[in-house]
């Protein structure tokens, strides 16, 4: 058990290391980062788990996010179930998207489906369910730093428990930290995808 002093440290510590990757990946140029998104994507592709999974679960990027869109209009083109996130208050919750979904807005800023069929526990029992998520930080041991809404991290800990799950973190190499502040209730990733590497916890 944490207690409250630890608590308190861990999120400053996060806090700061929130402002210092978002500095490092703004620093990125365009191009450069396209190239980088590219190749994270085609590794990404390349998993035998995207093409076996019951249901992919994607999301729209940020500007300075790895760009899944070029995978999410493969995945729809071959017919694949795939949901995306979307926002309903504070919680996150996962929607069926097709090639003729329409995308808002949310209060996140990333794209999300104006609507769509709520992902149930039904659609996680066909099977596997492959759930690519972002984030600012990802250490070697699998810990996240995400953008501090503790969405993804109740959403997962959801889902975890109605359906066999994989969690892929996606990031660029430069996110890649020996280690990321984290508390007991903070789910990790089973594996994170960069530009240059698989790495599997």
């Amino acid at each position: 058990m944490t207690g409250a002093a630890e608590e308190q440290r861990i999120a400053a510590a996060k806090a700061r290391l929130r402002g210092e990757m978002r500095e490092r990946l703004a620093s990125v140029p365009v191009a450069e980062r396209r190239e980088r998104s590219g190749r994270v994507v085609e590794r990404l592709g390349a998993l035998g788990e995207i093409r076996g999974a019951a249901n992919l679960l994607l999301h729209r990027p940020l500007p300075t996010e790895v760009d899944l869109d070029p995978l999410l209009a493969v995945a729809l083109e071959r017919g694949e179930r795939v949901f995306a996130p979307r926002l309903d208050g504070a919680r996150l919750g996962f929607v069926r998207v097709r090639a003729e979904t329409r995308w808002r807005r949310s209060t996140l800023g990333t794209l999300e489906p104006a609507k769509g069929e709520a992902l149930a526990r039904e659609d996680l029992e066909r099977g596997v369910t492959l759930i690519v998520v972002p984030g600012l930080a990802f250490s070697l041991r699998g810990a996240r730093l995400g953008r501090g809404g503790g969405h993804y991290d109740r959403c997962l800990r959801e889902i975890r428990k109605a359906g066999r799950v994989q969690v892929v973190g996606i990031a660029f190499e430069l996110q890649i930290l020996p280690e990321v502040p984290s508390l007991d209730h903070d789910e990790r990733v089973d594996r994170v995808v960069t530009e240059e590497r698989l790495i599997e916890r």
